[in-house]
C-alpha cells in the first residue's frame, strides 16, 4: 500500500511542478522579477510540497480500499 502510494505520488508531484512553477516561469519571464527565488528553488520546494500531500492523499485513498 505505501509503494504503491510512493509511486503513483511522483507523477503528480511532477506535474505540479511543471505546470505551478516551470511553465509559468517560462512563458511569463516578464512577471518574474528579482523578488522570486530562482527556478530550481521553487521547482524542488513545489516538487517536495506536491509529493508530500499527493503521497498522503493516495495513501488515504489506499486505505479506505483495503478496509472495503
Amino acid at each position: 500500500m505505501i509503494k504503491k502510494s510512493l509511486k503513483s505520488a511522483i507523477g503528480v508531484s511532477l506535474g505540479i511542478t511543471i505546470g505551478g512553477c516551470v511553465l509559468p516561469r517560462i512563458f511569463f519571464s516578464n512577471l518574474y522579477n528579482n523578488t522570486w527565488p530562482p527556478i530550481w528553488q521553487q521547482a524542488i520546494l513545489y516538487f517536495i510540497a506536491g509529493y508530500a500531500v499527493s503521497f498522503l492523499v493516495y495513501l488515504i485513498i489506499n486505505w479506505i480500499k483495503s478496509k472495503k
